[in-house]
């Protein structure tokens, strides 16, 4: 259920039995040439599609909070960017307001790796008033299922054009598609991260995704992501 489809009454009478909320997070950002800014808002955006018509009835849907914090990719034209700090206090008010609305289980369905940082702070306070948080970053929770599909992984690389190719493929410039070998061998943050890790925009090679591959990944991770959403509304956190 989309959460800015109902009105104030409808949402009262349907939140008494439904308890959990998605909040889509993305990114405007620059995925090398020939990718859209919104890439990382699609992906979250098909997800909860598919979701909501699988288990709509069983959840809410919020709209998606399109802006991250994207500094390494801030060289490049179009990317928008903010500090986790500054996310993370938006966030936490955000879902502070829905768990005062009695949404007690609220899941961060994240498409941008740059938000991981703000997400978990959000997370931190958001617990501390009484709510569950989880928060999927799908090319990451799923990196072995997706590399069934792909021979790589990367920012605006093969999944993730693939990816957006089966979101929507004349958003795609596949004669622009490129590849950059450079791959980061410690988790060490530089200034020139985006010129260099992220040349042209770009991790991995584009040249290999199909919007076959796209429609592959998504079938295969929407029962994944409603498996986790069913097992946090039982309540099945450990075993």
């Amino acid at each position: 259920m989309y959460i800015i489809e109902y009105t104030s009454d409808d949402f009262k009478k349907s939140s008494e039995k439904v308890d959990t909320i998605i909040i889509p997070i993305g990114s405007v950002e620059a995925h090398g040439h020939h990718l859209p800014l919104g890439t990382d808002i699609f992906s979250p955006r098909l997800f909860c599609e598919k979701v909501n018509k699988k288990i709509g009835d069983k959840i809410w849907i919020a709209p998606e909070i399109p802006y991250g914090q994207s500094d390494d990719l801030s060289i490049y034209p179009g990317t928008v960017t903010m500090p986790s700090v500054v996310m993370a206090e938006y966030v936490y008010y955000v879902g502070k307001s829905f768990y005062e609305n009695g949404l007690k289980n609220i899941i961060f369905l994240n498409g941008h790796g740059g938000n991981i940082t703000a997400l978990s702070l959000a997370a931190e306070k958001l617990v501390t008033l009484g709510a569950s948080i989880m928060t999927i970053n799908w090319w990451l929770d799923f990196s072995r299922d997706i590399l069934t599909i792909t021979e790589g992984q990367g920012h605006g690389g093969e999944d993730e054009t693939s990816a957006i190719l089966y979101y929507n493929e004349e958003f795609v410039q596949m004669d622009k598609a490129m590849k950059n070998p450079n791959k980061q061998v410690m988790p060490v943050r530089f200034k020139d991260r985006g010129k260099t890790i992220f040349q042209d925009a770009l991790t991995g090679d584009a040249t290999l995704a199909t919007k076959e591959k796209g429609q592959r990944i998504f079938e295969l991770l929407e029962d994944k992501i409603i498996d986790r959403i069913e097992m946090m509304q039982q309540g099945k956190y450990f075993i």
